[in-house]
């Protein structure tokens, strides 16, 4: 059981809610789409051709950076993940996968 958290964000003096939702309007923003109110704790799916385990508070399997959200954007779209940001650099990184998920984990209510 884990209880929904963002990393890293009461070291920079915000609610785990602020950063979500600014997190969750930016995704909107570049992708046009409102993800869903689902809060992601880990994604079992296929990335550049391997299985791969994406969960937040962990390095992204692919690229490295700490996974700090996964947005599902709905039924037959895409998944978001939301990255850490590099040194100096205030926003995340987002990347948009294949709507191909073999399993989705939820935070706990």
């Amino acid at each position: 059981m884990t209880a929904f958290f963002i990393p890293g964000v009461s070291a920079q003096g915000r609610t785990a809610e602020d950063a979500y939702i600014a997190m969750r309007t930016a995704v909107e923003l570049d992708i046009g789409r409102r993800p869903s109110q689902r809060r992601i704790l880990q994604l079992w799916s296929r990335r550049r051709g391997a299985d791969c385990l994406t969960e937040v508070g962990l390095p992204d399997p692919v690229h490295g950076d700490i996974v700090m959200a996964i947005f599902d954007l709905g039924r037959q779209q895409p998944f978001v993940v939301h990255r850490q940001p590099a040194v100096g650099v205030s926003d995340g990184i987002r990347e948009v996968l294949d709507c191909r998920a073999y399993s989705v984990v939820e935070f706990d209510a």
